[in-house]
């Protein structure tokens, strides 16, 4: 009789032996998918073109856009030159003076960035 019952013991350990590593393979079988699925996204998203120009040239504005883009300069920390007059990102829209940009005018945009490529001023000139 202990012989019996030393032998189920033993078979219900092996069961759940082999459970457990079947539980294991199907876990890192799992884990291993998704950083391939992982990879493969992100290596997707850096070949991508993110932006491309339609016409070649530069860009113009108007100045009634230059205004609202003056109004904006806090939000996007970034200044904004007008013919040789700067407006810093620091200014308060208060103290801006619309006169000195003329409405209906066409202005060129230059745009200057950093080492990294963030946007730290746009040059106007008209």
């Amino acid at each position: 009789m202990s012989n019996a019952r030393s032998f189920m013991v033993l078979a219900a350990v092996f069961f759940l032996f082999i459970g457990a590593c079947t539980y294991t393979v199907n876990a890192i079988q799992s884990i291993e998918h998704g950083t391939r699925i992982a990879y493969a996204l992100k290596t997707d998203q850096d070949r991508k073109v993110k932006a491309a120009l339609a016409v070649p040239g530069e860009e113009t504005y108007t100045g009634a856009a230059i205004v609202n883009i003056i109004r904006s300069i806090q939000e996007n920390d970034m200044n904004v030159e007008v013919n040789g007059v700067l407006y810093i990102r620091t200014g308060t829209y208060e103290n801006f003076d619309p006169s000195r940009v003329d409405l209906s005018k066409k202005y060129r945009a230059t745009y200057e960035r950093d080492a990294a490529g963030s946007l730290i001023k746009i040059v106007f000139r008209g």
